[in-house]
């Protein structure tokens, strides 16, 4: 078998000391604070269905096209 050759990263430019103006999802304490998450539909027992058209997860207690045969929780 051959081996994979190891990945190289090169690194052109090094800044020192100038702010990031803002990293989406860095400051995220929670879920909801992440931008492709809704939770407008939050509730008890709710899930996380992705929503192909928003491009979002949402949150819903009634999930679309979901099957669980896994028993009573």
């Amino acid at each position: 078998m051959s081996e994979i050759p190891p990945v190289q990263t090169h690194i052109r430019k090094i800044t020192v000391g100038t702010p990031v103006k803002k990293v989406t999802g860095a400051q995220a304490q929670g879920i909801g604070d992440l931008t492709d998450v809704d939770l407008s539909g939050n509730g008890n027992f709710a899930v996380l269905q992705f929503n192909v058209s928003s491009g979002k997860f949402e949150a819903t207690t009634e999930p679309d096209g979901l099957e669980l045969d896994a028993g009573t929780f």
